[in-house]
Parts: structure tokens; sequence; C-alpha cells
């Protein structure tokens, strides 16, 4: 694929994100009055998604309770937890059991389902209009497919699923910020909408060519794959998508394909024990980094490159012979360490997330279509959109608004 092609997919895809996000944003008062009346109220705000749906849903928990100081738990259990529950119980009610324990003293749940069909989301949905518990539901397509005894269904507009969840955590982002000194969210969507359409996808299409080339060539070859965020914050939540999105996405379906050997920021265990021994964040990193090999590829995602934890960690992959590519806001667009870099447009710690993601699901996309048997050569921008992986999951057959 040359990198024109990288660059008109861009394009395309992040003109309908900017989309799906003005479509949401007509709704946003509502979304803001429940978050600010579940504020009030002093209860807890709970929140469950499955897959990329639940980083979102994390995300805008952890602003909530850093900006705001809300209570929150949002009950996205470990994986020893989650297997536990789904083992002597089912799936389908690990979310509602979960929240049934207190939800006494839940003063709103939100929800994140592209299909809006999910059976755990529908449960902890029918656990909330039993107890008169106002719900805020993000879904794809028109919303038509979830109905809501309280609260609201905030629909993207759109049935494709990489693009609902990118507006998804944009528009759950700029609405939970409701900390003291924060602007109007129209004020906050327009600059963020700015920062989208400022994205220099000319940069970003070479840049994704060479990442695609890398991770296919990787996944091809059995390597390693890091995707590491060294600061953590929203940005390691946004990782965990990322990492998900090239182990379990990019080679959905696809004959002949295993699915790849992916490291992602350490577990809970792994960060406490680092952080009780170490207590230099620079060294959870450098120590995950120990065990690269040649070829392997890193991806490094930093609030700034010019960071010591970030500088550390690009060092310690260039040492190791891999192939280092550093997304990141501040600092040099370019250093001398070896890394491929693309600075992203200014936004805040938490926006910043959304435009990550949405270049992680760039790059699965067209990682997708570099690994299946059909020439990449022939395909075009609109092919590329058209790879949508809801189709393959049987998701959501909603209309588009």
């Amino acid at each position: 694929m040359t990198t024109l092609l990288y660059e008109d997919f861009a394009r395309a895809y992040v003109t309908e994100v900017g989309e799906a996000v003005r479509r949401m944003l007509t709704r946003h008062a509502e979304a803001v009055g429940l978050l600010a009346r579940a504020t009030a109220g002093g209860g807890e705000i709970r929140a469950f998604g499955n897959g990329g749906s639940s980083a979102i849903v994390r995300s805008a928990l952890l602003q909530l309770h850093a900006q705001a100081g809300v209570p929150v738990n949002d009950a996205m259990m470990s994986p020893a937890t989650l297997a536990y529950t789904a083992q002597r119980d089912e799936f389908r009610t690990a979310f509602a059991r979960s929240l049934a324990r207190d939800i006494d003293r839940v003063d709103l749940v939100v929800v994140a389902s592209v299909s809006g069909r999910s059976a755990n989301i529908l449960e902890a949905v029918r656990l909330c209009a039993e107890h008169r518990v106002p719900v805020l539901a993000l879904v794809g397509g028109d919303g038509t497919q979830m109905e809501l005894a309280d609260g609201m269904v905030w629909a993207s507009g759109t049935t494709d699923q990489q693009i609902s969840e990118d507006a998804m955590l944009t528009v759950l982002t700029l609405a939970a910020a409701l900390g003291p000194g924060t602007q109007p969210l129209p004020a906050r969507a327009e600059r963020h909408l700015h920062a989208l359409a400022a994205v220099d996808t000319e940069l970003l299409g070479a840049f994704l060519r060479e990442a695609t080339e890398e991770v296919a060539d990787a996944i091809r070859n059995r390597r390693r794959i890091y995707v590491l965020c060294p600061d953590g914050g929203p940005l390691a939540l946004v990782g965990e998508h990322f990492a998900h999105n090239l182990r379990w996405d990019a080679p959905l379906g696809v004959d002949g394909v295993q699915s790849p050997l992916v490291v992602c920021d350490p577990s809970l265990a792994d960060m406490s024990a680092i952080l009780n021994d170490h207590p230099d964040p620079a060294h959870g990193v450098r120590h995950q980094l120990s065990s690269a090999g040649l070829e392997d590829v890193v991806f490094l995602l930093a609030y700034d490159s010019a960071g010591r934890t970030t500088r550390e960690a690009v060092n310690a992959a260039t040492v190791a012979g891999t192939r280092p590519f550093l997304l990141h806001r501040d600092g040099p667009g370019r250093s001398g360490a070896g890394a491929r870099h693309f600075r992203l447009p200014r936004v805040d710690d938490f926006a910043l997330g959304a435009l990550v993601q949405s270049l992680a699901h760039l790059l699965c996309r067209t990682t997708r279509a570099t690994l299946t048997a059909d020439s990449a050569a022939a395909l075009s921008p609109d092919d590329l959109m058209a790879r949508d992986l809801a189709p393959l999951r049987e998701l959501s057959d909603t209309p588009f608004l």
C-alpha cells in the first residue's frame, strides 16, 4: 500500500469520527445533566463495557474521580475475578451481580455497547430499571435497539464499530469534565473538533504505513509487539484498548494468522510490586523492555516525548534493537533516539486518549488489510473504510441516522 493510500484513509476516517462526534453532541446537555445530578447526589457512578468499551468507560470514571472527586467503582473486574465469576455463574450476569451488591449507593450507571444488545449489558440495564437507577447508555446506530426506564440512550449514528467507539470516548470525555474551572462543554467540544481536524494526515500516513508494515511482519514472524504507556493515566487505558486491537481485532477471522504476542502495561499485581520495590516510575517500563529482542515492535504512548520516563523507555527500546514508535502530544517531533515519532495536536490528557484511540483503530484496519490474502496494493481508502469489524461479529444492524 502506498503512503498516499494511508494518508487518504486517515483523512477519511478522522472526518467520519468528527461527524459522529458532532451528531452526538447535539444531545450533550442531557448527558451532562445526568452526570452532574449523579455527582451532586454524593453516590457512586458505575460503568460497564465489553472489549474496547471497557477501557472507554473506565477512562471516563477516572476523569470524574480525578477532576471532580466523584466516588466511582467501575466494577470492571480483574481477569482473575471475571473468569472465576463467569465459570461459577455465567458471563451474562457478571456485571449485574457485581452491581446488585451495592446498588442502593449508585446514582448513575454508564454503559457502552456498539450493538446495544450485549447480554451482560442488558442484564445490568434491567437491574437498574428494577431499582430506578438512571442509565447513560452509549450505543451504535440510531439507538432504537435499547430501551431505558430512566436515563438516556446516546447513539453514535453509525454502526461502524471503531468509529462508534471513538465518538463514544470523545463525547464521554468531554461530558465528564465536570471539575471546578472547566469550560462549558460546547467550548471544549469545539476545541477538540478543531484538534481532530488539525491532525496532520500527511505525516500520519507515513507513520501508519511504517507501523503497519512492522506490525504485520511481527505477527507473521511471531515477534513480540509492546504497547506501553510509561506515565500511566488515561493513555494507559487507551493503551489497553490499543493492545486489544492488535492482539484480538487485527487478526480476527484472518485465515492462517495466529493471535500475535502483545505485551502491554503491567497488571495491578506487577505494578504494585514494581512501585513497592522501585519507586522510580521508569523502572517498570525498563523492566518490561529488558525482555524485548531484535526487531520486536514497541509502541510508546506519551504525554511528553521529552519527559524522563519516556526518554528512558525510548532508549531501552532502542538498545534492545526493537522498532520503536512514539505517539505523543508535547516535546520535539523528532529525536536522535531512533524512534518513529508522531506528534498529536494540543488537547488535555483525557482528550489525548481519544485521539490515540483513533490512531490505534486506523492501525488495526490497515494491519488487517495487510494480513489478508487479497492484494493490498489494489485497496482504496473506501475499501479500508469498509473494513469494519462489526459485521464480522454480527453486531448491530440498526440503521444509520
